[in-house]
């Protein structure tokens, strides 16, 4: 199957199981691009979703571009991009016509909505698990990344997450 091919269905298995945001897909993407296709080492796959977190927009868009572009250039980047959407706008074109009618069912819409989540939260602790094996490699990582789940739970909210990350960013500067 010829590279632009398997770009695209790549992409849009991870657009199409990316229902929940962008946490979610990160263990779509590791999946498909680091296990299945070897595109990508774990390591770039955590600098990708470095960048697409720093950068505006959604990590599974991101993450498709930046992986187009490395494979195939601009033409890779456009249709792994496309790709990624796909599912999406083809799912809501679809359903939009019966959106209301569903909601108005007996409840069983509202069941398999409950369900999806329990598959989403599955998704998001799964990468958190796998993403930060490779980001803690030392007690010194482990604490710092525990100080900053905790300063998030603390501050209730007050402090934004980029404050954090801003944070982070300058004790690692002193520490490593």
């Amino acid at each position: 199957m010829p590279l632009m091919i398997k770009l695209a269905v790549s992409f849009m298995l991870i657009g199409l199981g990316a229902y929940g945001g962008g946490m979610v897909t990160i263990p779509l993407i590791q999946h498909e691009l680091v296990q299945n296709r070897q595109w990508l080492k774990f390591d770039e796959m955590g600098q990708i979703l470095a960048i697409a977190q720093i950068t505006p927009g959604p990590i599974a868009i991101n993450a498709a571009t930046f992986t187009g572009y490395r494979l195939s250039g601009v033409p890779g980047a456009l249709l792994a991009t496309a790709a990624v959407i796909l599912p999406s706008l083809l799912i809501l074109s679809v359903l939009t016509p019966w959106l209301e009618k569903f909601r108005r069912a007996d409840g069983k819409v509202g069941k398999i909505r409950d369900g999806l989540q329990l598959g989403v939260l599955s998704l998001i602790l799964f990468a958190i698990g796998s993403f930060g094996m490779g980001a803690i490699k030392s007690r010194t990582d482990m604490a710092l990344a525990v100080m900053a789940f905790l300063g998030l739970i603390i501050s209730e909210r007050k402090l934004h997450p980029v404050m954090i990350i801003l944070l982070c960013g300058m004790i690692g500067t002193f520490i490593f």
